[in-house]
């Protein structure tokens, strides 16, 4: 059976419309929600859809090309990366970059993608945290001392030594249940 994600990248390659109809089908719902939630409209979502399947064709294209990560989070990620950019574009009141940059794409994209979703992953479940959590835990991401900690919290060293484990505990727990993690690890490693 062929991989579903090489199916994919095929049937952009070869125009075929039965897979473009599917790639849409089960692909942009999910862009429009992620731009849903920055603003953006369904014909945002569309616009940037196209745009992002445009710039899979000419990666995809290049000698050599070989996709080291699930198609899903390659053609997210893309869309993604386009739609933040927009958002700069839009924000300014003048706009320097020229048309034919729209597919000039540095080559470490897939992996600025992979980051870039191991972020959003950890921020939104960083998030589900109880605020006793995120506070220790961010205090501790600030680098500040264990004692000071402590004495500003209320706690024995000891305990606050616990609390972190405790919360970094329950932070990898929300992470690794969430389906993406299975994602981002495989195309880490592959």
């Amino acid at each position: 059976m062929e991989n579903t994600d090489l199916y994919f990248i095929r049937g952009i390659l070869n125009n075929e419309a039965p897979v473009l109809s599917e790639i849409y089908r089960r692909f942009l719902p999910v862009l429009f929600g992620m731009l849903r939630r920055n603003g953006g409209t369904f014909e945002d979502a569309k616009d940037v859809f196209q745009e992002a399947l445009v710039v899979v064709f000419h990666h995809a294209a290049r000698p050599g090309f070989q996709l080291t990560a699930p198609f899903q989070s390659y053609l997210l990620g893309i869309g993604r990366f386009i739609w933040l950019r927009q958002l700069k574009k839009n924000a300014r009141l003048e706009v320097t970059s020229e048309p034919e940059e729209r597919f000039d794409i540095e080559e470490d994209l897939e992996q600025r993608i992979f980051e870039s979703e191991k972020r959003n992953l950890y921020r939104e479940k960083f998030k589900r945290l109880g605020a006793d959590c995120r506070q220790l835990l961010q205090r501790f991401f600030d680098r500040e001392p264990l004692l000071h900690i402590a004495e500003d919290m209320g706690y024995t060293a000891d305990y606050v030594k616990k609390k972190n484990k405790v919360c970094k505990a329950k932070l990898m727990e929300l992470i690794q249940n969430d389906p993406r993690f299975g994602e981002i690890r495989q195309s880490t490693y592959e």
